[in-house]
């Protein structure tokens, strides 16, 4: 473990937070103890179910927080000892972070209970596999510095250090490096990105079953373009039923250039 990934972490976790008005009474940041500087205690007297309730999903890390760690994290990942030691420094700093009320800053404890879930769910501990760190090297040409560490993040995603998933990634990346056509003009960490959420979903461990699996994709959405319906009479109410608010077109188009741009990849490098 070094000092630089313990400043990234404590800065995610000191980050400034929206809170909603709920969650600002029940941290007592009201008017009178919200003074810049001046830290309510009242949530860190509440019981710890209560303060993972209240802050858990303001301290859940997202993607961009795990490559945010990428720099300052070796291929192996840290050790339990190292991770354990991480979070008992980062507690032994009694961390606040600050809440926008109106035009005031309130400022919060972080509970121990809340921080620790935060860099657990970092996944410090995964490792990343020379060989994948390699692969996604080859690609830096077409990725910035960013990406590349993004890239590097979602490869130690738990979903690859399942069955066969480590050797279907190499695979995958392998097919993106040398396919005649580089990456079939797709962004390489976009594909990545799609391709962890895919095998995570699905559970397609071989590329037989991931082919599969993309394939079908690309045909259901064909088939629901081309035939909406099945009821003229519920063409409105059918309509909605079955275009979900959170697979809209864009997104649909997305998934459909994603799938066939792996597909090409790994044909062309067969």
């Amino acid at each position: 473990m070094t000092l630089d990934l313990l400043h990234i972490v404590r800065t995610q976790l000191k980050r400034s937070r929206t809170l909603p008005t709920q969650i600002e009474q029940a941290c007592a940041l009201n008017n009178e103890d919200s003074l810049p500087g001046q830290a309510s205690g009242l949530i860190l007297r509440m019981e710890e179910y209560e303060q993972e309730l209240l802050l858990s999903r303001f301290f859940t890390p997202d993607q961009e927080d795990r490559a945010a760690c990428e720099p300052a994290l070796p291929l192996a990942g840290l050790t339990s000892d190292q991770l354990n030691a991480l979070m008992a420094d980062l507690e032994a700093e009694t961390l606040s972070f600050s809440v926008v009320l109106e035009a005031r800053i309130g400022y919060c404890p972080i509970p121990p209970v809340v921080l620790r879930r935060h860099v657990r769910l970092l996944g410090l501990e995964a490792a990343l596999l020379p060989r994948v760190a390699n692969l996604i090297s080859g690609l830096a040409g077409l990725m910035t510095d960013q990406e590349r560490f993004m890239a590097m993040s979602l490869a130690r995603r738990p979903v690859w250090h399942e069955q066969n998933g480590e050797s279907l990634l190499i695979r995958c990346l392998e097919a993106m490096g040398t396919a005649p056509n580089g990456t079939s003009g797709t962004n390489p960490v976009a594909k990545i990105d799609f391709l962890t959420s895919f095998v995570r979903t699905y559970r397609c461990f071989h590329e037989t079953d991931l082919r599969a699996g993309l394939i079908s994709l690309v045909e259901s959405y064909r088939i629901d373009q081309e035939h909406p319906t099945y009821n003229p009479r519920l063409e409105t109410r059918q309509a909605e039923s079955i275009r979900s608010h959170y697979c809209d077109e864009s997104v649909k188009q997305f998934r459909v250039a994603m799938a066939r741009a792996i597909l090409e990849d790994l044909s062309s490098s067969t």
